[in-house]
């Protein structure tokens, strides 16, 4: 049996995502905060594009050649399911994209949220999502000695799983901020409120499955607290502030290990996003300072608390549906 690894193409693949998750989060930014025009040679959309460039790139390279000699291994399996996924993501961008040009064309005015930009956010999320999906049955061999590979590319391949997590993170977090400076009804930031609650465990929770090492969610977290010190700070003039978002994620980092002793690992991962949702300011810090008033805050604490319970539920539901369908009978035998 045997073991058909695509890791030089998820690696690819991840870079041209990760470059579209960071282009996006810079366009949410420039048009809330900044008011940078929507020109398509802008420095934001020049960026996107190389990162659906990169993206063909990977898929073509991954998918060229499927009966190419396997890696050596005691699995029979060809990694390719990430790879189809990210192709599906890949062409709902590309028809955003003509029906952005179209609309661009036909209608002089648009409302700051349109279908197109709804569709442009999926096919982010989706090509994402593959190559995450790709890059975490790599990593879960190497880990068990199925593909054995240098130590390097073990390394590499937790780093772009880290920045993978990151991207999506920011990528569903980007969006909903700019709706809801959009937004000045209490009820829609509540509600908002409690969607990013969501978002935040249904990205850490998965990946803590997929990376247990002990401060993985802090890396995912400092990447994506990064990220948003850079845009607002150096690239926006934004005064100068703390990140302090990371210590949210390093408390859920030792609630996991703390609780994982008493309970079991989904129970134990419920009540520490419990927690993780009650630093929901912390976690999203300087955004909620502006975004969710204190006039609003038992309502959003009350409701953030639940989003982070669901998010996980959800999390760890789509890890489980991904691992069956994806691996199948692969999953006994590594077990």
């Amino acid at each position: 049996m045997s073991y058909a690894s695509r890791n030089e193409s998820y690696l690819l693949g991840s870079i041209g995502s990760i470059i579209q998750g960071l282009a996006g989060g810079w366009g949410v930014h420039s048009q809330t905060l900044s008011g940078s025009a929507d020109l398509w040679w802008n420095p934001v959309h020049l960026m996107f594009y190389s990162g659906i460039a990169i993206v063909i790139a990977a898929i073509c390279l991954g998918l060229r050649d499927q009966s190419r000699p396997p890696t050596p291994s005691p699995v029979h399996f060809v990694n390719l399911a990430g790879l189809k996924l990210a192709a599906v993501g890949l062409g709902i961008q590309i028809i955003a994209g003509i029906w952005n040009g179209i609309t661009h064309h036909f209608i002089k005015y648009e409302s700051g949220i349109t279908l197109t930009n709804v569709l442009l956010v999926v096919g982010m999320l989706t090509v994402n999502l593959g190559m995450l999906v790709g890059l975490s049955i790599e990593y879960g061999m190497m880990k068990r000695d199925i593909l054995v590979v240098d130590d390097w590319k073990v390394v590499l391949t937790f780093v772009f799983l880290v920045l993978g997590f990151a991207s999506v993170w920011l990528t569903t977090i980007g969006s909903f901020i700019f709706t809801t400076q959009l937004s000045y009804s209490v009820a829609s930031r509540w509600v908002l409120a409690m969607i990013m609650s969501i978002s935040a465990t249904l990205v850490l929770v998965p990946a803590k499955k997929v990376l247990p090492n002990l401060g993985s969610a802090s890396l995912i977290s400092g990447v994506f607290n990064a990220f948003g010190f850079v845009t607002l700070v150096v690239y926006l003039r934004h005064t100068p502030y703390v990140p302090i978002g990371i210590l949210s994620a390093f408390g859920f980092d030792m609630l996991l290990v703390g609780i994982g002793r008493k309970f079991k690992r989904n129970q134990a991962a419920l009540i520490a996003s419990a927690i993780f949702g009650s630093l929901f300011y912390v976690t999203y810090y300087p955004y909620t300072i502006n975004l969710f008033p204190c006039t609003i805050y038992p309502f959003v604490i009350a409701s953030v608390i639940l989003g982070s319970v669901i998010g996980a539920a959800i999390g760890m539901k789509i890890y489980g549906g991904f691992s069956i369908a994806v691996l199948g009978d692969t999953l006994e035998y590594v077990s």
